[in-house]
């Protein structure tokens, strides 16, 4: 090679090299220039300008009407609290009355909002309320904060299986609309972009009777019949998932863990505060990031966060599987951020309650109306070991049902189902059921007569009991 050739090689290297590297930083200068301020974000409130500030309304009233009050929302630039509730579900009930009633310290907050209670979800738009991103569709009351515009900036609710109360309270709520209002009314908060985009609502609605798996939950669900019939959220929870199911994209032992809890990364959260961490556990993804009691959380997966809620929606929509989530917190008035570093399995936690699996239409039904633990005299008397399976079945006035018809009897104890015993009754037994067999499998009870008699009880199983 010639001495120019030289030169022109090595100055053609160089301005390649120096091509790469000017594109490398542009690109890290855009990734920082996109980056949320979050110090700024997290950081003390500023008050908007005289007159800019939403007037509050006179009184609290809760309207029916949702685009009636998606253009007062626009109108008045208050924020919407829309809240979902289905009436004849006792769960959460005490909770919907404390929230209607108000009191002194929810309603001076609530006349800030523009607040609807829709209670049923046969027509709700789900591009205004991306429901399997940010609802719990086992719950009967949820709550959803919306900018005028309709962006979300986060939802409100939650339960575990302790109970109704365990995840929310009125003082909670109240946290969580002081911190929505401060960001919304904040005039930085159009430049700060984190509160997801605009809904794009041209065009026909999409409600649940719109989406792929509707056609087969229909031809599933008991109540799937009618097309006029109301829908409750756990059956739009199940329209969601039989879609998946039908795609053969749902994993019966991973994907039926939802909206996992604080403490599956190893947080406890202080229930009427939403974001205080209360207790770390040790050698947790928690603790390995470098979080302690006292801490706030501020932000989650690009997102920031109000409630409790939030924090548990940026888990749900997390990889099933090993998964990293970006966190940004408040320690002593520092921000921090890092990454959970979250293992397979991680998001594992007691689901039995959940009415979209006990009573819903996900793998095979046992064949009874209901079940019930053998009292302890029963055991004795039949002398069954303690920790394994003795179920008393039920059956309604309805002809078909499936066991019955196979020559179970209310006199008989199920000991054993396929060969397995574990001691589990009620939802316990008919979620375990759910997520171990399929419709078309062959199902043998072991059963106990009264007299202590043994017999094998078989027939084939289907979604529904009947």
């Amino acid at each position: 090679m010639s001495s120019k050739s030289v030169v022109r090689w090595l100055v053609g290297g160089v301005c390649v090299l120096a091509s790469s590297l000017a594109a490398s930083f542009a690109s890290a200068e855009t990734a920082r220039a996109q980056d949320p301020p979050w110090a700024e974000i997290l950081g003390p409130r500023q008050s908007p300008a005289p007159g800019a500030q939403p007037a509050p309304a006179e009184r609290v009233t809760w309207r029916a009407d949702l685009a009636a009050a998606r253009v007062e929302a626009q109108r008045t630039q208050r924020p919407l609290f829309v809240v979902f509730r289905c009436l004849p579900c006792k769960q959460c009930a005490d909770f919907d009355a404390e929230v209607l009633e108000g009191g002194e310290r929810l309603d001076p907050l609530l006349a800030r909002f523009v607040t609807v209670r829709l209670t049923g979800a046969h027509d709700v738009d789900l591009r205004l309320f991306p429901m399997r991103e940010f609802q719990d569709f086992d719950l009967s009351w949820w709550g959803w904060f919306l900018s005028p515009e309709g962006r979300v900036y986060g939802t409100f609710g939650g339960r575990d299986s302790s109970g109704d109360t365990s995840r929310v309270s009125a003082e909670a709520l109240a946290k969580a609309l002081e911190r929505v209002l401060a960001h919304h009314e904040d005039p930085r908060r159009p430049s700060w972009d984190v509160d997801g985009p605009l809904p794009e609502l041209g065009g026909a609605p999409q409600t649940a009777k719109r989406l792929p798996g509707y056609e087969s939950w229909r031809k599933l669900s008991e109540r799937g019949e009618a097309d006029g019939s109301c829908l409750h959220c756990h059956e739009v929870g199940e329209i969601v998932r039989q879609g998946e199911v039908d795609a053969k994209r749902f994993d019966k032992s991973r994907d039926v863990y939802v909206w996992p809890y604080p403490e599956n990364v190893g947080l406890e959260l202080v229930r009427d505060d939403g974001l205080l961490v209360a207790k770390v556990t040790p050698d947790s993804p928690a603790a390995k990031l470098g979080l302690a009691a006292g801490d706030v959380l501020g932000a989650a997966a690009g997102r920031r966060l109000f409630s409790q809620t939030d924090f548990r929606a940026a888990l749900h929509r997390a990889p099933s599987g090993d998964a990293k989530v970006e966190l940004v917190w408040l320690s002593k008035g520092v921000v921090k951020r890092g990454e959970l570093v979250l293992a397979d399995g991680w998001r594992k936690s007691t689901i039995s309650w959940r009415k979209s699996l006990a009573e819903g239409t996900l793998g095979a039904h046992p064949g009874m109306a209901w079940f019930f633990p053998a009292k302890p005299d029963v055991r004795r008397k039949l002398g069954l070991p303690p920790k394994t399976m003795a179920i008393r079945p039920h059956f309604g006035p309805e002809p078909g049902w499936r066991a019955r018809d196979a020559g179970l009897t209310t006199d008989d104890t199920i000991v054993e189902v396929n060969g397995q015993s574990p001691e589990l009754a009620n939802r316990e037994f008919l979620t375990w059921f759910r997520l171990t067999f399929e419709p078309g499998e062959t199902i043998r009870y072991r059963v106990l007569d009264a007299r202590g008699r043994e017999r094998i009880v078989t027939f084939t199983a289907a979604a529904r009991g009947r």
